[in-house]
C-alpha cells in the first residue's frame, strides 16, 4: 500500500535529509505525542512540483510518500480531492486548521480550526497587488480581516464540507501579514494539479511502489 501527504514546498530543493522528516497523524496536542489517537511514519520521498517557483509561488504544493502505511481510525481520515480544474464559488464559508500563530503572536498547543470564505480572484488580485494571483492559487479570508493562516500553517488544508464528507481544495501558501483588513490568503489551488497528483502516484507506483489494495 501507499500513502501520499500533499504539502506545501517548504524547504529547497537540496540537501533535503529524509531522516529527519516524519508525518504524524491524529494529533491533537503537540504535547501529547504519545496519545492512542496518534500515529507517526517515517517520510521517505518528497516529490516536488516541477513547475514551484520560490519567488512567485506558483506550484507551491509537493507530496509526500510515508515509509509505511497508515491505519485509518476515527481520528485520522482520508480527505476527498476535487476533479481537475473545478472552481468553488466566492463567498463560500470553508474551513482551515494548523498549529500556526494566534493573533497574539503565540503559538498554540492544541490543533486550531477556522471558518473562512472563499474571495473571488479578481478582488484578491487588486488587494494583493505586489503578488501574481494565478489560475492554480485559492484565496480566502474576510474583508474586515481576523480570522485568516498564519506562520506555521504553511502546507495546512483548505477545507470543504459536503454532504458529511471533506474536500481538500487549497494548501496553505502565503499572504500579506495574518489577518489584515482586505488582504486574504492565499492558497495552491489543489484542483490544478489533480492530473499531476495523479501522474505521481502512478510514476511512483510503477516504479518503487506496489499499488494500493
Amino acid at each position: 500500500a501507499e500513502v501520499f501527504f500533499k504539502v506545501h514546498v517548504c524547504l529547497c530543493r537540496k540537501n533535503v535529509d529524509l531522516q529527519s522528516w516524519s508525518a504524524v497523524l491524529g494529533l491533537h496536542a503537540q504535547n501529547d505525542q504519545t496519545s492512542e489517537a496518534v500515529q507517526t511514519r517515517q517520510v521517505d520521498r518528497i516529490i516536488f512540483n516541477e513547475q514551484y517557483n520560490r519567488r512567485t509561488k506558483q506550484a507551491d504544493i509537493a507530496m509526500m510518500h510515508l515509509q509505511q502505511p497508515i491505519n485509518f481510525t476515527q481520528w485520522v481520515q482520508p480527505v476527498c480531492l476535487p476533479p481537475e480544474g473545478q472552481n468553488f464559488t466566492a463567498g463560500r464559508k470553508c474551513f482551515i486548521a494548523g498549529w500556526g500563530r494566534n493573533t497574539d503572536g503565540s503559538l498554540p498547543d492544541v490543533l486550531q480550526e477556522a471558518e473562512i470564505p472563499l474571495v473571488d480572484q479578481d478582488l484578491c488580485q487588486q488587494q494583493l497587488p505586489e503578488y501574481t494571483i494565478t489560475s492554480s492559487m485559492l484565496c480566502a479570508g474576510y474583508q474586515e480581516g481576523g480570522v485568516d493562516s498564519c506562520q506555521g500553517d504553511s502546507g495546512g488544508p483548505l477545507m470543504c464540507l459536503d454532504d458529511g464528507s471533506w474536500t481538500l481544495i487549497g494548501v496553505t501558501s502565503f499572504g500579506a501579514g495574518c489577518g489584515l483588513p482586505q488582504k486574504p490568503g492565499v492558497y495552491a489551488r489543489v484542483s490544478a494539479f489533480a492530473s499531476w497528483v495523479a501522474q505521481t502516484r502512478r510514476s511512483s507506483s510503477s516504479s518503487h511502489f506496489k499499488d494500493p489494495l
